[in-house]
């Protein structure tokens, strides 16, 4: 399992916590293989964003799968396999976390836990909720990363 980290907007998030956090959730989910994280600012998200989904507005996140699998998506347990990019908008995040009144660093790993999800198949636009009920466990489960992720403020 390989996981890199490209910050394009000097965030202060520490890679070597998010490369845990994604190791986790990875490890959780027996799944294998190469993912890059990507933080992008806010115009580059919007290009993006419009591109790939045709809404001309930032979010927070983005997953761009490598679909050479049988069904579509990438063999989890082919540990050669790149499973993908998440691409992350941290603006966007903290932004959410302050309209939610959530931790930074718990709003960051659950951005991260949702688009490594994605690649791994899940789709919470069409499935019964199993991807929202699994992001939660994640997190209860990941606790000790979580807490790890927290950016320094302000950003």
């Amino acid at each position: 399992m390989t996981v890199e980290v490209v910050d394009r907007t000097g965030t202060g998030w520490l890679p070597d916590h998010v490369v845990d956090l994604v190791e986790g959730v990875l490890s959780a989910e027996d799944a294998t293989g190469a993912v890059v994280v990507v933080f992008v600012d806010e115009e580059e998200m919007v290009s993006l964003n419009g591109r790939y989904r045709g809404l001309r507005e930032p979010t927070d996140v983005l997953s761009f799968g490598r679909e050479d699998g049988e069904d579509g998506w990438p063999d989890p347990q082919d540990t050669a396999a790149e499973l993908g990019e998440v691409v992350v908008c941290p603006s966007v995040v903290l932004r959410y976390a302050e309209e939610e009144g959530a931790d930074p660093g718990r709003q960051l790993a659950w951005t991260l836990v949702h688009g490594v999800l994605h690649l791994l198949g899940y789709d919470h636009e069409t499935d019964s909720g199993e991807m929202r009920v699994r992001e939660q466990a994640l997190l209860g489960r990941l606790g000790r990363l979580i807490a790890a992720v927290s950016p320094p403020l302000p950003f």
